[in-house]
């Protein structure tokens, strides 16, 4: 069932109200459309507004010290920087899964964005997780990497991840960085732990599969938008600044995507990791399932997901 955008029933359509404009749309081109579809991520400008970036900011600094209940959120701490007696802002890393959060709820239901999305993927869509990261001075690479490694549901093509600077991001304070037209090779690689990532934070193991060289780095300024297939190789640098790099972050499937059985495949280990550390917070629920739990319907009709 195909459902029609339009202002009067977008409003019918989001679960929650959000408090932006939902006559706000952005309308591709076809050489957007072309360059995302060839090379697996687009950066489009200013998409969104500094009013919604400035609350957003605010809420994360209102969880950080305790003013508001984080609710079904979670804090992540820089394992490196606890351990040099770091506290609070300095040693947060991010703060996941935000979309039932009632401010950062706009940024995961913003009309704009999902406007954006449902040229990409389609007019029924899911938010299957959500961050805002933190990346304080001192904070370590995100290693090169796919995102769908994460994902128990296909097709890749109906994913798509969206990450929005808060702050000034470049190359010295740890912008993105992708590899070009990666997510072409069709291929998931198998993935791993690596010296000094954060638990969950996996990185590709075969290091034939990237030449650093070929990196593009996105360093993007406050409200600029880039979204990206989860085949396509990616990461972050270090944090080699002073300030802080904030982003807020966000992936999305069509809702007609199906759940598959990883048993077997090159996600089976991070399957159990997911298993464990749910069942560790008191939830007996299965790979698909932790998925099935946290995700939440943003537009249109809700089938598999």
């Amino acid at each position: 069932m195909e459902v029609a955008f339009s202002k009067s029933n977008i409003k019918k359509l989001l679960p929650n109200p959000v408090s932006v404009d939902l006559a706000e749309r952005y309308v591709l081109s076809e050489e957007q459309h072309r360059f995302y579809q060839d090379n697996g991520f687009l950066v489009i400008k200013d998409l969104i507004d500094f009013a919604s970036l400035y609350n957003y900011k605010r809420r994360f600094m209102q969880m950080c010290n305790g003013l508001v209940e984080t609710g079904s959120s979670t804090i992540v701490r820089e394992r490196a920087l606890v351990e040099k007696g770091l506290k609070g802002e300095d040693a947060i890393n991010k703060i996941s899964e935000v979309h039932y959060d009632e401010v950062f709820m706009t940024y995961t239901e913003h009309p704009k964005l999902l406007h954006v999305l449902s040229q990409l993927i389609g007019k029924d869509i899911t938010v299957v997780n959500s961050m805002i990261i933190n990346k304080p001075p001192g904070t370590g690479i995100h290693p090169p990497h796919q995102d769908l490694f994460y994902f128990p549901f296909r097709p890749a093509d109906k994913i798509i991840g969206a990450w929005t600077a808060i702050d000034n991001v470049t190359r010295d304070n740890g912008c993105l960085f992708v590899l070009p037209r990666s997510h072409k090779r069709n291929v998931l690689y198998p993935h791993g732990h690596l010296q000094g990532a954060n638990k969950l934070y996996h990185g590709i193991l075969e290091q034939t599969a990237y030449d650093e060289s070929q990196f593009s780095h996105l360093e993007m300024s406050p409200g600029d938008t880039v979204f990206f297939h989860p085949l396509i190789i990616h990461g972050s640098g270090p944090n080699v600044s002073k300030n802080y790099r904030k982003c807020v972050t966000a992936h999305y499937a069509n809702s007609e995507c199906q759940y598959i059985d990883v048993s077997g495949t090159v996600q089976e280990g991070v399957a159990r990791e997911v298993e464990a550390e749910a069942k560790r917070r008191g939830f007996s629920l299965s790979f698909q399932d932790t998925w099935r739990f946290k995700s939440k319907q943003v537009l249109g009709v809700r089938s598999n997901l």
